[in-house]
């Protein structure tokens, strides 16, 4: 009798979204995408080790994966790789642009360092990625809806300006994570569709928990539902 195949390997890195903090006995993305994985291709099985952590920046990611640390050890053999890490690059200037001090053109000013940091450290992310698995696994990379709270609890804490501003914010930081991912031959996955519409304009809190800031179950599933669509019927991950 031939010995059974092992089982591939989902890592999922990043924030506080594969974390899946503030949602009470949720499954993460992370680990509904195994599932999809798991019944999706040849049947053989997904396991799944999610290292998100609550409040990484890119920074902190960058860290993690040094040799020595688990998440480059765990990184290292990994079939499938999902990263979602930036949004907390942006919340150190938040109370500067809350205190109306933010200055520049758009009232965004505070956060222009921010978009080139996230751009570098985002590429040595995933250099580092490459370099841990020779190459050899699929990576996706998502980006955010909002790097900030939104929906209803948004508009009721800050207002419908904040809601405008932290979305122009958002699509900037979309931007500079799809042109890495893409540059680093990732897969990009476009979150801020899969929330909110082609357009942008779909109200999520039907999609967040009570915080207004992390995915609920529901919101949980439409994730791992975009990082599923996202691959092409040929992607070696859709083989395990």
């Amino acid at each position: 009798m031939a010995a059974s195949a092992p089982p591939a390997l989902l890592v999922g890195l990043g924030d506080s979204i594969p974390a899946a903090s503030n949602c009470d006995e949720c499954a993460s993305f992370v680990d509904l995408f195994g599932e999809h994985l798991s019944t999706g291709g040849d049947g053989t099985a997904v396991e799944v080790t999610n290292l998100g952590v609550g409040g990484w920046t890119s920074t902190d990611l960058l860290d993690a994966l040094t040799d020595g640390r688990p998440e480059a050890a765990l990184t290292s053999v990994a079939d499938v790789v999902t990263v979602t890490i930036g949004a907390n690059d942006f919340y150190a200037v938040l109370d500067t642009y809350l205190d109306g001090e933010c200055g520049g053109d758009d009232g965004l000013g505070c956060f222009a360092d921010s978009l080139p940091a996230l751009e570098d450290t985002l590429t040595a992310v995933l250099d580092r990625i490459s370099e841990l698995t020779e190459g050899r696994s699929t990576v996706l990379v998502t980006g955010y809806w909002n790097v900030f709270p939104d929906g209803d609890v948004a508009r009721q804490l800050y207002g419908p300006q904040f809601v405008g501003d932290s979305a122009v914010l958002t699509g900037r930081a979309d931007d500079v994570i799809a042109a890495v991912a893409r540059d680093r031959g990732a897969i990009y996955v476009d979150l801020l569709t899969a929330f909110k519409g082609p357009a942008g304009d779909v109200d999520p809190t039907a999609l967040l928990t009570d915080d207004g800031d992390h995915p609920n179950q529901i919101g949980h599933r439409r994730i791992a539902d975009a990082l599923e669509s996202a691959l092409t019927p040929s992607d070696p991950a859709r083989a395990h």
